[in-house]
């Protein structure tokens, strides 16, 4: 993947965002292509993370839609294979410590203020989680 490639992706999850997808949605929507996913799928299986999973002012739904996505990355959809799950795992809690390292917590109450979202925040929340899933995967 090219560095252009890679600003496409973050451009497009910032975009999909200004739409009216959810933080999850956002994310999981620019990287589905890379799957073979389509958009629609994203967005529903990313629908109930967003807000801070459906408002509960948890988990960042860009940091829930790292997690999903590294469903894809490492399929542990063979039952028995401890091997495959462990690396998801592993991917899971690298990527979650970075998006954590970055803005200094996962949680939307914490990043976001207790009382609601701020917009331009979670925007540069969604681009930071696609930045930091291709980093990740080497994504230059």
């Amino acid at each position: 993947m090219t560095t252009q490639m890679k600003a496409a992706l973050i451009f497009k999850a910032g975009e999909l965002y200004e739409l009216g997808c959810n933080s999850s949605q956002a994310v999981c929507g620019a990287l589905a292509g890379h799957y073979g996913l389509d958009q629609e799928t994203a967005f529903r299986m990313a629908s109930s993370f967003g807000d801070g999973t459906s408002r509960l002012r948890g988990t960042c739904g860009a940091a829930d839609a790292l997690v999903i996505m590294a469903g894809f990355e490492k399929d542990t959809s063979i039952p028995g294979d401890t091997g495959t799950r462990e690396e998801n795992y592993r991917m899971v809690r690298e990527l979650v410590a970075e998006f954590k390292r970055r803005h200094g917590s996962v949680f939307c109450a914490t990043l976001c203020g207790p009382a609601g979202k701020d917009r331009k925040r979670c925007r540069k929340l969604v681009e930071s989680a696609v930045e930091i899933y291709a980093d990740y995967l080497g994504w230059q």
